[in-house]
């Protein structure tokens, strides 16, 4: 059973459960936050201790018990009657949307869901898992992708909980919690929201920009870290320019310019070169032209070029002026073994993440990573020479390397930022439909690849040339009016 199909296949247990023991309202499968699912009712009024452990008992019965659980299919039309019956506005319009007829769906008892994704009638493996408060809702946690054969106590992360919410608390305002509403609004005209999103990422942008100069004095080096495919290079140009409207100067330095050459890459444990490693990076190298600019001495530009996995000197040099800040991005930079080495530790730190807010209907959240990984596959094909099935094949590594490297550091930023823009789905569809038909079926790839197909499939698309040129979804896409 693979993690996946474990964690959506208890999602919809513990639905399933909050339907039969609460049924006049609904559970919402809101959003990932640590190695688990935070959820809670659909008027956010309090789920109680004992309502937990209701709901956790009901779903270990069936688990235990002869309730049967299997997978299926049933005739589109059916289903669509179902949802209608049962009152439901998201599911039928999703279902209007699916490709294929009949279509797949997961059974406990009387109880049913489509599905979106591989699931598991493994009863004995489904019953690793916990139910545990949280806020006002409650928290389905799983087995971490490193340590997959036990749940590990819930490390609490205050602040990146309240980013995520901030902007769920935005989609509802919005109406943009769901790809339906999602699609409402792309049919009812775009141009608005798009600037909104946009907006929203110049104000939190601003609001950084005005508490980091404050620190300037004692701290000139400013980290950016997160996951793959953040945007954290765009994110690090917009910054530096409100940096300059505060009457700053920014040096930035990429990270990804002072990797290793691809021949010395370390091959992971699945025989493959790992990427995501923290090995990956020249520390010293870095690390000794940090301590040159801050002693006002000149240092060269240093490129990589990932089309060859080669990186070397440039002919321009980099010299600190008197109100300058050293920006520096990259999946590494949180990171205490690198933090601690710059500037003495004197470091303004920030972690940015793609973190969506919206939903497929209330049982099924938007996976953030899958966010980043369509946002990765386009990237990768137009600009790192890499197909989409080298970039499917390639992930699961750097999830592992996500897990182990980054997410570990998140609550050591200073400051958070959600680079998620609430229509880039739609962008990205039209973009990666034909990037995912292209991975064969005989590939290890196909079953990621006709997954998030399907997904996609349910987002009505938008051309690119709606994206603003200073976006962060133009580093993906492509013609950014900055220079990478």
């Amino acid at each position: 059973m693979t993690s996946n199909a474990r964690r959506a296949t208890l999602a919809f247990l513990l639905s399933t459960a909050f339907r039969e023991l609460f049924g006049a309202r609904n559970l919402v499968i809101e959003h990932s936050f640590g190695d688990g699912y935070f959820s809670h009712r659909d008027n956010w009024e309090e789920i109680t201790h004992e309502e937990i452990q209701a709901l956790e008992k009901l779903m270990r019965t069936w688990l235990t018990g002869d309730t049967p659980l299997h997978l299926g299919t049933m005739p589109k039309l059916e289903i669509l009657s179902r949802f209608k019956k049962a009152g439901l506005k998201n599911k039928p319009a999703i279902l209007k949307k699916w490709k294929t007829d009949p279509v797949p769906t997961i059974h406990i008892g009387p109880h049913f869901d489509y599905r979106l994704e591989p699931m598991s009638t493994d009863k004995a493996e489904l019953q690793l898992f916990q139910l545990i408060k949280y806020d006002r809702g409650l928290l389905l946690r799983f087995p971490s992708i490193l340590v997959p054969d036990k749940i590990l106590p819930q490390p609490d992360r205050p602040k990146l909980f309240s980013i995520i919410e901030e902007y769920e608390n935005w989609g509802r305002i919005m109406q943009t919690e769901s790809i339906p509403q999602l699609n409402r609004c792309i049919k009812d005209g775009i141009k608005k929201l798009v600037w909104i999103a946009e907006g929203l990422h110049e104000k939190k942008i601003i609001n950084i920009a005005d508490k980091i100069t404050a620190g300037f004095s004692s701290k000139r080096v400013i980290a950016i870290a997160g996951p793959s495919s953040s945007g954290k290079t765009t994110f690090a140009k917009r910054l530096s320019i409100q940096l300059n409207v505060n009457g700053f100067t920014t040096t930035e330095i990429s990270m990804d310019d002072y990797f290793m050459d691809r021949d010395r890459i370390p091959v992971g444990p699945g025989g493959k070169q790992d990427f995501e490693s923290f090995e990956v990076v020249d520390v010293d190298l870095l690390t000794e032209r940090i301590f040159r600019l801050l002693r006002g001495q000149p240092i060269p530009r240093r490129r990589y070029d990932f089309s060859r996995g080669v990186g070397s000197d440039t002919s321009d040099l980099l010299k600190l002026k008197d109100r300058e800040f050293i920006l520096i991005e990259g999946i590494h930079a949180l990171n205490p073994r690198l933090t601690h080495k710059l500037a003495g530790g004197n470091v303004q730190k920030i972690y940015v993440s793609a973190m969506t807010q919206l939903n497929v209907d209330a049982d099924h959240r938007v996976s953030t990573s899958d966010n980043r990984l369509l946002r990765r596959i386009v990237r990768d094909h137009k600009f790192r020479g890499y197909s989409p099935e080298e970039t499917l094949e390639r992930w699961p590594s750097v999830r592992i390397g996500e897990e182990r490297n980054i997410f570990p550091f998140q609550e050591e930023a200073d400051y958070m930022f959600n680079s998620a823009l609430v229509y880039e789905f739609s962008v990205l569809s039209k973009i990666a439909k034909p990037l995912l038909k292209s991975v064969p079926r005989s590939s290890a790839a196909y079953t990621d690849a006709q997954r998030l197909g399907t997904l996609i499939s349910f987002f009505e698309p938008l051309a690119a040339h709606k994206v603003p040129g200073i976006s962060i979804l133009r580093e993906f896409i492509g013609n950014s009016e900055f220079n990478y």
